[in-house]
Order: C-alpha cells, then structure tokens, then sequence
C-alpha cells in the first residue's frame, strides 16, 4: 500500500512539475494595418458638408500602422491565450478654397471649388482598440509553431464587439526573444501584423 501511495505521489509531483514547465509568460510588439473599423475613423459624409459649407474639403487621407502590445499566457503545449491593446492614428489634410462672395443674413457665402485650393491645417486623431483570443497550436516544433486564433475585441472610438479571427499564425526563434507573423482580421488590424516577442 505504501508503494502504491508512493507511485501516486510521485506522478503527482511530476505531473504538477510538467503542467509548470508548460506554462510560458511573453510580451508581444507587433504592428501592421489598422482594423475593421478604421474607415470609420475619418470624416463621415454629414461632417464632410459640414467643412464643405465654409468651403473646406478634405484632401488627403493617411494610412498609419497601428502599434500592438500583447500578453500570452500559454498554460498548455497546445493552448495560449493573447490579450492585446492597439494604438494607432488617423490623419487627413484639409484645404481651403477661395471665397467668391460672403454670406449675409439671407444668404451662404459662395465658394469656388473649381480653383486651385490651399492647404489650411492637418488633423490627427489617436485611436485604439482592445482584443482577447485563444490560440490553439496545430504545429509545435522545437523553433517554430504554427497556430490559429479566435476571439473577440472592443474597438475605443466604436465600442461594437468585433471578432478576431486568425486561421493562421506563426512564431519562429526558439530563444527568449522569437518572430511572429499572423494573418488576421480584428479590432487591432486587419490583413495581418508581424513583429517579436519576448519569453518572460
């Protein structure tokens, strides 16, 4: 009885040793295009002839890449979870157009949208969003895996649930510090992101 009580011990031992190896802390720092709702970001219409009223237009839209942060807890060989925060901006140059005659009391003023305009400022707007997915590992080798991704996230200048789905990621480098390639579609990016991350 007391080899047997000694057996289950000691597998009891090496199992919790085994789940603890398992278990694995990292940061991740990646970047790549914006999210799902980025478009939303910029004027909508109703705002567009709002400007165009004093005889503003917008001219030029810019496509920032979003910077990520990202804690994973992989618990198992095969399982990780990754709860990220994206910031990011949203930047667009708005010009003026000459003015043709002021309004008055009856009237608006006229603008000449056909002329030459000038450039009259540039807005810049931070945004940002925050996601949670689990990973599942189909491949492991010793200096690289494969996985695949689901979950959800928040949007902060839209806060409609969106999904983040990722059929397929990768993690190369088996030191403290690896490469990580992902295609996705989330609140954070959309098309894929890639960077490092750091064993802790």
């Amino acid at each position: 009885m007391k080899r047997i009580l000694t057996i289950i011990c000691a597998m009891t031992i090496a199992a919790s040793i085994s789940s603890a190896q398992e278990k694995e802390h990292s940061l991740e720092i990646t970047h790549g295009y914006p999210g799902l709702l980025f478009e939303l970001e910029f004027p909508w219409s109703n705002s567009r002839a709002e400007i165009s009223d004093i005889g503003q237009s917008i001219s030029k839209e810019y496509y920032q890449a979003g910077i990520n942060v990202g804690y994973i807890y992989s618990w198992r060989k095969r399982w990780e979870l990754s709860t990220m925060v994206n910031v990011h901006l949203t930047m667009y140059d708005v010009v003026q157009y000459p003015m043709i005659s002021p309004g008055d009391e009856t009237h608006s003023a006229q603008y000449d949208f056909s002329a030459q305009a000038t450039f009259d400022h540039r807005n810049t707007s931070v945004f940002g969003s925050i996601s949670c997915a689990f990973r599942y590992k189909w491949v492991v080798r010793e200096s690289f895996s494969m996985y695949s991704a689901l979950g959800a996230g928040l949007s902060i200048g839209f806060p409609v649930p969106m999904p983040y789905i990722a059929p397929i990621g990768i993690k190369f480098g088996k030191g403290k510090v690896y490469g990580i390639v992902e295609a996705n579609v989330s609140p954070a990016t959309t098309f894929g992101m890639a960077g490092i991350g750091i064993r802790l």
